[in-house]
């Protein structure tokens, strides 16, 4: 029981590393190597994007004349 107690605290504060680099910190997480980047993101509590594409849209605003 001690060793599961041990795992989950780790865990806990692991996650809570990787959340606070992903919200707080972007610029540093964005140079980590995608498969890390992608896992991180998943893991953590940001919303999934149904169209991934909406990213990079530009704005349809139009424009004044």
């Amino acid at each position: 029981m001690d060793t599961f107690i041990r795992l989950m605290t780790m865990g806990i504060v692991l996650w809570t590393i990787i959340n606070a680099l992903m919200k707080f910190m972007p610029e540093f997480a964005t140079q980590l190597p995608l498969p890390i980047y992608n896992f991180f993101y998943f893991i953590t509590v940001n919303p999934a994007l149904e169209n991934p594409a909406e990213l990079y849209l530009p704005e349809q605003t139009p424009r004044p004349n």
